[in-house]
């Protein structure tokens, strides 16, 4: 079947510029606060084909130039300029069109004797062809690239209320939609657009609001967010078409209790909504894509979507292109949970095409890491770095216990996925062998080899060994410096001589360093569990907190951290889960965040943990393989007496049903392992496993 091809990446590139240049803040636009790329403006596709002769037809975002060729000699090259019908001769031939476009970026359908897909190659002219971008989302001709395929549907607001100088919509909960307004009669309207009420009426601080003439007593504008609308126009009235990415809910979870299964739902809208062209962290104020907010994404999507293509979408937006001159997003350690979420991605779904595919782009990343080394191999803050880990005072004098953590751990994932990419299907890290000894290597040596050259499977285990060696001498250089013998847990930053302790520290520890069974204990003991230890108020680290409780085997903690958390978030009145959360404050305190009193986001990505902690630490599917060819199903019941829900793996679902009298679990797909009580139980393809539950 024909596709649309790009050069690859290039179609996530030019998106993922119109998305970041579409931001509106009081009233104006909000340039990006990061370096952005722009696609290559000529672009030539190529392949080499043998046919029984035919006539097929082009079609292109841009100028066409195509050259077929049969053999070397002068008549044997035809030029065809800008034709779009091609009479093709029977035999083997070598397609050549090149696309220009200086307005979007170069792309190409073919259909007919030949069909553009993934078996072609591209090259911007610099001599590099390279397998093309495709999507599932672009098969249609008539549908160009240029123009993301989103889904439409009418929505209606369930209030009007007609206020002094003006009308205030109310659609009931947050949504994301094109505003038409009609009946207009002034000369001059203001809309705000308003996550609460309070914000839509504050014609100062709504975060987004416009001033406009109406043309013949109309106004449209562009998809935003909002819940409420206010319009200074007694007689407005409104149309709105809700717009979405038409994603299929995979996942499920149900129990007795309702404020649980409340949460679970309001999670799933809340990220459905921040699913779109690539995961953005929120859809009001900042509508952009962030790195590590997209990393938690990857989780959520596992358990409910497990949409592949928005993985990779979000990726390859997020990485850039050549040459790569500044951390993504401008954070440090948000690159490193962009190298680590290609990862993810590989465990989750076994793609070493997509891999390899990224590999030059994780060589420019990594090489620009490994250039800002300390002479100990730490990364400190230089000038232009953002230094985050997340919302909450930490002491970041010098190196930060956090990042090296978090690059060490960046360092490991960087050599084993060029083992992955390059190893031959079916074996994963350290399986393979090289085919000759492999001498020592410094990861200098090891980033100077050219990616062409290094597209074999020795290759890809030589790279292999050198980070992991560099990262295991991180790991130990971070136990050496930031474990604190009297603490019996990690500071942020031995420099400074505070030796503060912080729960981030310490639960990136627990997370991603190689950590004794004591040192766990440790850290979940006097840190995690330790009152005086400043909480976490972001659902971001949340995220990860929550983690080392089911870990630890707290598994009652999580329904505590829902109901209190995330129940009486929903108690203020909240259809979508928050930025950030105080339970201490009220009314408009809620809304307030950056010192604006409605700056934060009231519907926010990283909020939506709870589909991956219910899935993962109830239901208790979990991947321990690549792609699931093996999986463990634990199910814990915490302080629920019962649930039942659905896991989505490649090939189907995992099915679990708990309650106070038995297990059940059915899963479409082998390689699964029931445990209850340490017991095994082998899970067989499309057959219902029943254990007592004792």
């Amino acid at each position: 079947m024909a596709k649309w091809i790009w050069k690859f990446g290039e179609c996530e590139i030019y998106h993922s510029l119109m998305l970041h240049d579409r931001r509106q803040q009081y009233g104006y636009p909000e340039p990006v606060v990061w370096k952005m790329y722009a696609p290559e403006p000529v672009v030539v596709f190529q392949k080499k084909v043998t046919t029984e002769g035919g006539v097929f037809h082009i079609r292109a975002c841009g100028h066409i130039s195509t050259t077929v060729q049969t053999g070397q000699a002068p008549w044997e090259v035809k030029k065809y300029g800008g034709r779009t019908e091609i009479l093709l001769e029977a035999g083997t031939a070598t397609v050549q069109i090149r696309v220009s476009n200086l307005k979007t970026f170069p792309c190409l359908y073919v259909d007919g004797i030949i069909e553009s897909d993934e078996s072609w190659e591209a090259d911007d002219l610099s001599m590099n062809f390279a397998p093309v971008g495709v999507s599932s989302l672009f098969t249609d001709k008539e549908k160009t690239p240029e123009l993301f395929p989103f889904s439409y549907q009418p929505i209606s607001y369930i209030k009007k209320e007609k206020l002094e100088k003006g009308v205030l919509f109310d659609y009931g909960k947050e949504t994301f939609a094109a505003v038409r307004l009609f009946h207009l009669t002034g000369k001059t309207v203001r809309v705000n657009f308003g996550e609460s009420r309070q914000e839509a009426l504050d014609d100062e601080w709504s975060v987004i609001h416009f001033v406009r003439e109406p043309k013949e007593g109309e106004l449209s504008y562009a998809p935003c967010a909002f819940r409420y609308l206010y319009v200074s126009d007694e007689s407005a009235e409104v149309e709105a078409q809700y717009e979405y990415l038409p994603l299929e809910y995979k996942g499920s979870f149900r129990c007795e209790d309702e404020l649980v299964n409340r949460v679970w739902s309001v999670a799933a809208y809340t990220f459905h909504l921040n699913s779109r062209e690539f995961f953005l962290d929120g859809i009001k104020r900042d509508r952009w894509v962030w790195s590590a907010d997209a990393y938690q994404s990857l989780f959520v999507n596992r358990y409910l979507f497990f949409d592949p293509e928005i993985e990779k979408r979000t990726l390859i937006a997020l990485g850039g292109k050549a040459p790569f001159k500044r951390h993504i997003n401008t954070i440090m350690d948000y690159t490193f949970f962009w190298i680590m979420g290609i990862m993810e991605y590989y465990r989750t779904y076994g793609d070493r095409k997509f891999v390899r595919q990224m590999l030059p782009q994780m060589k420019e990343v990594m090489a620009f890491c490994e250039s800002r080394e300390s002479a100990d191999g730490f990364m400190r803050e230089k000038p232009g770095d953002w230094i985050f880990i997340d919302w909450a005072p930490m002491d970041k004098e010098g190196a930060l216990c956090g990042e090296q953590i978090l690059y060490a751990r960046a360092l490991e994932c960087y050599g084993d996925l060029w083992e992955m990419a390059l190893s031959e299907e079916g074996t994963q890290p350290g399986e393979m062998q090289p085919r000759e000894a492999v001498p020592e290597q410094t990861a200098e040596t090891a980033m100077a080899m050219d990616t062409d050259m290094a597209m074999d499977a020795g290759m890809g285990i030589k790279i292999a060994k050198v980070y992991r060696q560099k990262a295991r001498r991180l790991y130990e250089l971070i136990q050496e410096r930031f474990y604190d013998k009297e603490k019996e847990v990690f500071i942020d930053s031995y420099e400074s001589g505070r030796r503060n302790v912080t729960r981030h520290s310490n639960i990136l520890a627990y997370l991603f360093l190689p950590c004794s069974e004591k040192q766990k204990k440790d850290i979940y003991e006097k840190v995690i569990l330790n009152e005086e230890v400043r909480q976490i108020t972001t659902p971001y680290f949340k995220f990860y907190e929550n983690q080392v409780h089911c870990l630890e085997g707290n598994a009652e903690l999580l329904e505590e951290s829902i109901r209190s958390y995330y129940g009486s978030m929903l108690e203020t009145g909240a259809t979508t889960l928050y930025e950030e959360y105080d339970p201490s404050m009220t009314g408009v305190e809620h809304y307030a965040m950056y010192g604006n009193p409605y700056e934060k986001s009231l519907c926010h990505a990283w909020s939506a943990s709870p589909i991956y902690l219910l899935g993962a630490f109830r239901l208790g599917v979990q991947n321990t393989g690549v792609a699931y060819e093996t999986f463990d199903v634990r199910p814990n019941p915490g302080d629920l007496k019962s649930f039942d829900g659905k896991v989505p793996v490649p090939g189907g679902a995992v099915r679990v049903c708990v309650n106070e009298k038995e297990i059940r679990v059915c899963s479409d797909i082998p390689g699964g392992t029931l445990w209850v009580q340490g017991k095994a139980f082998r899970l067989e393809a499309g057959k219902e496993t029943v254990v007592k539950n004792c």
